[in-house]
């Protein structure tokens, strides 16, 4: 029922009190996960020029090292999802930060190309974080308040992009392998406190109330047996291009700065790190911008930016312009990805939310299997000619984003126009907040009776 979807605040916490669950202690162990699975890909970025020349890599050969990673996130995040929906969300999280930290002890002992390969496959085969921890998140908010709960997570996943590119560039400088030993110390301790902290959110009994309502939805034949809706296959392709033109960038970008402005490993964890503090500002503030503009005004501003900043990017020609451009680009990534997310979630039912979360992931993975042959591709090609136009491997890159970008703005707005009630919430937030200022305005211009005495 829509009046039960859009409980308030204070009913959710009531009812996750039944599984003694609460929600405000588990937020802090939730992000450390994600910034230790962040760790796994922004801690390589600014070390893959240097990794490349020590192994005898050519650029594409890089472009493998990333898409190696996403081929088994794309086979296993599904599974670790459905396993978190069956089994619980703690234990499977559990599993995941232990095979995380195993990658890392494999490729700070790399030696060659395999073995490099081989620990950035355990890493993907054990890639289960992202999507327990989302789903964790649809467990324990209402729809209200989830696209700011996920603006949350991206706290966590700034905190990983900014301080693994900055560790991976200050340590890369002595050797790549420190910022993998490094990493592996800081799994342990994200181990210790998702045992010791985090509760779980999806007890047996909470389980057994799910699939009992479940039974009854369709026995009653007005509820689907599957999550997969037209709307909800919408919003994953809305999410694979926001992963495809992300990926598309973040790829290829190391090996951008580095042959575009002869740098070394610390600058470019650098200029990562400002993209990284960008979205940690607006994570930090997204509940507060959203209530202040509008869920749905904000992705469609976020969108129009998203258009702008990839037909510029091509012409950042020095490399302070390299860092401004990472202030829109922040904004950007801070909002579409978890306002996408966000609308995906509100469509289904709470015990699926785990292979949602997997499923999510597996679009952003085949997003990242052929964006990074894509781009490095377009680097190795140096140029392409098409006609009278000849594009080089930067606007080849930009143009590319940009155009995606276009299709991306279309669909949400199409998707947006047929599901009005999308945001229905946000007229209700509206009408409340009317209410609360004609309530004031009448307290004001209503004199005080004096109390005789």
């Amino acid at each position: 029922m829509e009046s039960e979807k859009y409980s308030s605040s204070q009913k959710h916490e009531e009812y996750l009190a039944k599984y003694n669950i609460n929600p405000n202690r588990a937020m802090f162990t939730l992000i450390l996960s994600i910034i230790v699975d962040t760790f796994g890909f922004s801690m390589i970025l600014p070390l893959l020029p240097g990794i490349a020349k020590g192994l005898g890599a050519s650029d594409i050969m890089i472009g493998l090292f990333i898409s190696s990673n996403a081929v088994a996130i794309l086979i296993f995040s599904p599974i670790w999802g459905k396993l978190s929906d069956k089994f619980g969300r703690k234990s499977v999280l559990m599993i995941s930060q232990v095979g995380t930290g195993i990658a890392f002890l494999v490729l700070a002992s790399a030696n060659s190309i395999e073995v490099f390969l081989l620990a950035r496959v355990i890493d993907g085969i054990f890639s289960g974080q992202a999507p327990i921890v989302s789903a964790y998140v649809s467990d324990i908010t209402t729809p209200q308040m989830r696209a700011s709960k996920m603006g949350k997570l991206m706290v966590g996943y700034t905190s990983g992009m900014i301080f693994g590119p900055l560790i991976g560039g200050a340590l890369g400088i002595i050797t790549w392998r420190y910022p993998a030993i490094f990493a592996s110390a800081l799994t342990i301790l994200s181990i210790i406190l998702t045992f010791k902290v985090l509760v779980e959110s999806m007890p047996r009994e909470r389980r057994d109330d799910l699939k009992a309502q479940r039974k009854q939805q369709e026995m009653s034949s007005k509820h689907p047996g599957t999550f997969w809706t037209k709307e909800v296959s919408v919003r994953f392709l809305q999410r694979f291009l926001v992963s495809f033109t992300y990926m598309m960038f973040v790829s290829s970008y190391a090996l951008i700065v580095f042959k575009r402005y002869t740098t070394n490993t610390l600058v470019i964890g650098t200029i990562i790190a400002v993209a990284g503090v960008s979205v940690m500002i607006y994570g930090f503030n997204m509940r507060r911008i959203i209530s202040k503009i509008g869920e749905k005004r904000i992705l469609f501003i976020s969108l129009g930016l998203y258009m702008l900043v990839w037909l510029i990017s091509p012409y950042l020609s020095e490399l302070w312009m390299m860092y401004v451009f990472m202030l829109p680009f922040g904004f950007c990534i801070a909002f579409i990805g978890p306002l996408i997310s966000a609308n995906i979630t509100k469509v289904v039912d709470a015990d699926k939310q785990g292979i949602v979360g997997g499923w999510r992931t597996n679009f952003q993975a085949i997003a990242q299997t052929f964006t990074p042959l894509i781009s490095t591709g377009y680097l190795q090609l140096g140029g392409l000619a098409i006609g009278l136009l000849y594009l080089n491997s930067y606007e080849l890159i930009g143009f590319t984003n940009f155009f995606i970008s276009v299709f991306l703005f279309i669909i949400v707005f199409i998707d947006i126009k047929h599901h009005p009630k999308l945001y229905f919430y946000e007229r209700v937030r509206k009408k409340r907040k009317e209410r609360r200022k004609e309530k004031q305005k009448i307290k004001k211009t209503t004199p005080e009776v004096p109390n005789d005495q």
